[in-house]
Parts: structure tokens; C-alpha cells; sequence
């Protein structure tokens, strides 16, 4: 959470990604951003990937962007006149390293901005399975 306190929290994701053409990815994810004072938010991910590989495929290196669609439990309704289901913009860096054919691991920095003052950084780090 970007705020003057910064409150961090445990954030956990699911990914499924495409590639569409040779410097195209495409993903749907679900992201669960975690719990703190501020924010309790879930929801769905869809973007779209610049993406370049390096050494024989081995590395991977992009960046992303789409929509985040929505539900933050601590949202207030009441008092900004909005549901607390929305549609965010986000923007993410991704870096990957495949380390069998099959296995690899990825790291990404999610930047999420929203239109209510709860913009968020997400960092992930993961294990991915290719089929």
C-alpha cells in the first residue's frame, strides 16, 4: 500500500500466460493483494506483454499492462458513492528464468492504480510449470 506508512502485507497469485506471437504475451491472473488497515482487496487480471528472451529462451524479460478488476472488502461505499467492486489500471515488470524445459521461476513488480487513493505496489515471486 502506497501511503506515508507504507502498510505491507502477504500477497498471493495465480497465473496463466500465452504467448500470442514472438514479442507478445498475454495473461489472465488471479491476485489476492493481502490485508492490512487499509486494503483487503481480490480480483481479476488480464494484460497484455512486451516480452524478450535471452540466452537460447533460458531468460525472460517484460512488461505489461491491462485491467484489474476488483473487490476491495474495506472500500467504503457509503462515503465515496462507489461500489467496492471496481476496474483498475495496472502495469507490471516481469523477469523469468526457465531452469529445466518445463520448470522456471519468475519475479514481478505489479504497480495498481486506482482512482480512489489505494494505489498499490505488488512484488511476486513464484514457480511456474510450462505446457
Amino acid at each position: 500500500m502506497n501511503s506515508f506508512g507504507s502498510e505491507p502485507s502477504v500477497a498471493a497469485s495465480i497465473e496463466y500466460r500465452r504467448g500470442l506471437l514472438p514479442y507478445m504475451d498475454w495473461t489472465v491472473s488471479w491476485l489476492h493483494e493481502g490485508e492490512n488497515s487499509m486494503i483487503r482487496r481480490d480480483g481479476l487480471i488480464t494484460q497484455l506483454w512486451a516480452v524478450k528472451e535471452f540466452f537460447l529462451g533460458r531468460l525472460n524479460l517484460g512488461i505489461g499492462g491491462g485491467a484489474y478488476l476488483a473487490l476491495d472488502r474495506y472500500r467504503d461505499p457509503e462515503k465515496n458513492g462507489a461500489s467496492d467492486e471496481f476496474v483498475a489500471g495496472i502495469v507490471t515488470l516481469t523477469a523469468g528464468y526457465r531452469f529445466d524445459p518445463q520448470w522456471g521461476i519468475r519475479v514481478s513488480w505489479q504497480r495498481i492504480v486506482t482512482d480512489y487513493s489505494r494505489d498499490t505496489d505488488v512484488i511476486l515471486a513464484g514457480i511456474g510449470y510450462m505446457f
